[in-house]
């Protein structure tokens, strides 16, 4: 058996004992005595593990199908007389005509048997063997994806929180403190914290750093209004779902432009699963096509990852005629 046989599928050592074990039982209640069945046991072990460990690996799985032939051949012109020396001195079977072609037919038929089951232990255990092997691959693969769609956070943002800062230390020193803070806490919590399921106390954490640094582009307060109806700020979600869905919110509803512009966030446990609204106005200015942003495409295959299709239902988008409304709902433990 390859080394990476006996690590990847434990189950097959325990499946081989308890195959031995019921027929070392199954033998010795023909009845025989103790040692004749041990004869008879190692006889079927020798088969076994050679076509499983040898002939298989060897000659089928590389396509050389004529010399798997032969070689099972070979194997039962050596095996059978042996295996007739021992039913003729120490296996008692009254129930058959020891003599003849009727003894050969019965050690040829149960060696072919305990052959052909030890092929279809081997690929049985050499499929399950590449499907794990497939299975890790697209799993490291999705892994990599994953992280780098939790990495594009639009940095026409970052550009823009440095920038008010920077100006916000010339007119407001005392407020620079506290919105570094801010940004600091959303930069390590981007960067370092979005790895695995996170609180969604950190996630609303975030969010609110978020409105709170772009509100530092204007002196007027921005119609941004963030309602959470959760019961525990413990439970776990998969993180930087949301808080691209406030991103593309500012981006398309003129919030800070236009005096009604306006966003409108609720956040809320529904059906075991944590819901989000998300409603912005429509922006009247000329298309922008800024650098940055993830987009809802991006959410969807973020949603798609942690379960296949998820998206189809949990994530809705709506045109009305004021704006936009977005419907998502994500997994809570």
């Amino acid at each position: 058996m390859r080394k990476a046989g006996l690590k990847n599928f434990n189950f097959a050592l325990y499946a081989q004992i308890i195959f031995w074990v019921v027929l070392f039982i199954f033998i010795l209640g023909s009845p025989q005595s103790v040692p004749a069945s041990l004869l008879l046991l190692f006889c079927h072990m020798v088969n076994f593990y050679f076509v499983f460990s040898w002939l298989t690996p060897r000659y089928f799985e590389p396509g050389r199908y004529s010399w798997f032939g032969v070689a099972i051949v070979a194997l039962l012109l050596t095996l059978t007389p042996f295996r007739l020396w021992i039913e003729t001195h120490f296996i008692n079977r009254p129930f058959l005509f020891q003599r003849g072609r009727h003894l050969i037919g019965l050690v040829l038929f149960s060696e072919l048997t305990l052959s052909f089951l030890a092929f279809l232990f081997r690929m049985a255990l050499d499929n399950y063997a590449s499907r794990r092997r497939a299975d890790q691959l697209e799993k490291g693969r999705l892994e990599t994806e994953l992280k780098f769609l939790k990495s594009q956070m639009s940095p026409h943002f970052l550009f823009n929180t440095i920038n008010n800062i920077y100006a916000l230390a010339l007119t407001e020193p005392y407020k620079t403190r506290e919105s570094l803070m801010k940004l600091s806490g959303l930069l390590r919590y981007l960067l370092y914290e979005c790895n695995q399921l996170v609180p969604f106390a950190k996630e609303l954490d975030a969010i609110e750093s978020y409105i709170a640094l772009f509100q530092l582009r204007y002196e007027t307060a921005l119609n941004i209004t963030l309602d959470t109806q959760v019961s525990s700020s413990d439970m776990l979600i998969e993180p930087m779902l949301f808080l691209p869905l406030l991103e593309n919110a500012i981006k398309h509803s003129d919030i800070g432009v236009v005096p009604e512009a306006f966003i409108h966030i609720r956040l809320q446990e529904e059906g075991g699963l944590l819901a989000g609204h998300f409603v912005n106005s429509k922006s009247t200015l000329p298309s922008r096509n800024e650098p940055g942003g993830i987009g809802l495409q991006n959410i969807r295959k973020r949603l798609d990852m942690l379960q296949s299709g998820f998206s189809e239902q949990n994530l809705q988008v709506r045109e009305t005629a004021n704006g936009f409304e977005v419907f998502i709902k994500i997994p809570c433990t």
